[in-house]
């Protein structure tokens, strides 16, 4: 092979190559990757953040307790083990069609939730802790049904939403009628725990998605108000309840009770300050601050990482909720742009939830930090709403814009060179086509067709091939049995017998 062929072929592959990696970037655009990876990045990043703040808030309380043997990861081994199944299922639910979970599936899941929140009720299943019963105790592990709960409510308010103000194959009344049966009774469910913690992180969610669909800023205010005071109407009417609000006013009222918990929170933002006492330095995780590496991590984070590390945290998720919206907003229909803002608005409500108990400027709700406090229904339902968004990423198109068409329309110089050199590329598979279908071209007054042989040209101090005949090389010529050959010009030995001939018709002439 010369060396000729050999530089033609490696021109080959590298085109070849480049085909292959422009259809492959065509197929997702850059502004639908771009916050698909922004997001899974994001969240990917928060629990190891997360995993990192459980062991340095729990390694005290696991090493000095019996029932947890002693051990310091103890409470760390038990979240890896929620966040290796939350990422396995979360990553099904990304490769899974949303479309089958709203309309074959969604029946069956709202069955499943509604059976498991009341399974919380019995005796044999149901667990109280902390003046609630909201966990199902399977074996060794403790579920919160709530959790999973909100994927189907929210599941159910895209659905209802996509039929009455999408394609409007609900009227009102069968609106209403749905959304009492499958909102409402889950919801009351929820609240009878009582959890009213997610049971307002659901309402304002439901909410977001009312007003994405088309519903008055009006009509929004109205139900917003509405909600308000029932809320408050409801709180004031049960103790443990009123005795949050009341510790908002004044942690100090009741320093060793009810503001007790709230009060070294606070002291750990002081010991703080501006950068921290440093990672693993907390000493309030020490037995002072109760639910450290669960419902006050936060406050854990403000101690050993300070104002920075909290500041950080809070701007992890507003990059959270930025990519979130933009898969909401390419989304390819209703449907997905309710989920996908459905599932980021749920997440940032729950953490503006609990910071703004941590910090005192609203009562405690209970509610982890997503992602990054303890515990193993949460940390899987955080995965499988991330799952949800992605699956809405990965089936999201965009038409086509006059910058697509005017970028498909770009070239590479390899792509160049082939066009340029008749050496064409087939458009699927990007092999060389074969000499015999390439363009022919005809001698003037012979007749005779050959094919254009290739020459070398100097452009900008670079080679380049362009479709240049020769004329006598790759003549169809016939030999002395009457045979169609090619003229591939004179050989060696007859190239040196002109030059003799010549060399001796010169010295005649002389």
């Amino acid at each position: 092979m010369s060396a000729t062929t050999l530089r033609l072929a490696r021109r080959d592959a590298r085109a070849t190559d480049s085909h292959k990696q422009r259809r492959e970037a065509d197929q997702v655009p850059a502004r639908i990757a771009m916050p698909r990876i922004v997001f899974a990045v994001t969240a990917f990043g928060l629990v190891l953040f997360g995993l990192l703040m459980i062991y340095s808030s729990s390694s005290i309380i696991g090493l000095t307790g019996p029932e947890y043997g002693n051990d310091p990861a103890y409470f760390l081994i038990k979240q890896l083990m929620f966040v290796g199944a939350g990422t396995v299922l979360a990553i099904a639910l990304a490769v899974f069609d949303y479309h089958r979970l709203t309309d074959g599936l969604l029946k069956v899941m709202w069955v499943v939730t509604v059976l498991l929140l009341l399974l919380v009720y019995t005796r044999a299943a149901g667990q109280e802790t902390y003046g609630a019963t909201r966990w199902i105790q399977i074996g060794s592990f403790t579920l919160q049904p709530s959790e999973f709960a909100k994927i189907t409510i929210l599941l159910v308010g895209a659905r209802i939403c996509e039929e009455y103000y999408g394609n409007g194959s609900l009227d009102a009344k069968q609106a209403i009628k749905l959304a009492g049966i499958g909102l409402v009774v889950p919801l009351i469910l929820i609240l009878r725990q009582p959890d009213k913690g997610t049971t307002g992180v659901l309402l304002l969610t439901l909410i977001v998605m009312c007003y994405l669909s088309g519903v008055s800023g009006r009509i929004i205010a109205a139900i917003a108000v509405v909600g308000l005071v029932c809320a408050l109407a409801y709180a004031f009417k049960d103790d443990y309840a009123r005795a949050r609000i009341l510790t908002v006013l004044d942690p100090f009222r009741d320093p060793f009770g009810e503001g007790y918990q709230l009060i070294q929170g606070l002291y750990a933002f002081g010991s703080g300050g501006i950068t921290g006492v440093g990672l693993g330095f907390s000493r309030q995780k020490y037995n002072y601050l109760p639910m450290a590496h669960n419902d006050f991590i936060f406050a854990v984070i403000g101690e050993e990482l300070g104002l920075l590390g909290t500041v950080g945290v809070l701007v992890a998720f507003g990059v959270l909720l930025w990519a979130g919206l933009k898969i909401a907003e390419n989304a390819p229909d209703l449907t997905g742009r309710l989920i996908a803002a459905g599932c980021t608005s749920l997440i940032i409500i729950q953490l503006l939830l609990n910071v703004s108990g941590v910090v005192g400027i609203f009562p405690l709700s209970g509610k982890p930090v997503p992602f990054i406090s303890y515990g193993g229904s949460s940390v899987l339902s955080c995965l499988l709403l991330v799952g949800l968004v992605m699956s809405v990423s990965i089936r999201s198109t965009l038409p086509e814009t006059a910058h697509d068409r005017r970028r498909a329309q770009l070239r590479t110089t390899d792509e160049a060179f082939a066009e340029d050199s008749g050496l064409g590329f087939e458009s699927d598979v990007g092999m060389p086509q074969p000499r015999s279908s390439r363009a022919r071209q005809t001698t003037r007054g012979t007749g005779q067709t050959y094919a254009p042989a290739l020459s070398w040209r100097i452009i900008d101090g670079e080679r380049d091939v362009s479709q240049v005949p020769t004329k006598a090389p790759g003549r169809l010529v016939r030999d002395s049995r009457g045979r169609a050959r090619i003229d591939l010009g004179p050989t060696a030995a007859q190239r040196l017998r002109d030059t003799r001939r010549d060399s001796s018709s010169s010295g005649r002439k002389r």
